[in-house]
């Protein structure tokens, strides 16, 4: 994945969590995600998205516990 659409992802995630205010299921949140993560591109930081993908890499690898 690359780090502006990770960004994005990311930010469609916490939005929603956000304006659903926790009243959500997992698969509620993914399915918007999945719909709507291209709305926020343009907000999207690449540095945010590096990281974040450095932490998914470093978790798959087990090096957190």
């Amino acid at each position: 994945m690359r780090a502006r659409k990770a960004a994005a992802r990311f930010a469609a995630r916490t939005w929603y969590e956000q304006v659903r205010d926790g009243r959500q299921s997992r698969q509620e949140t993914s399915a918007f995600v999945r719909n709507h993560w291209e709305a926020f591109l343009p907000f999207a930081d690449i540095g945010l998205g590096r990281l974040l993908l450095r932490i998914a890499r470093k978790e798959r690898r087990g090096c957190y516990a």
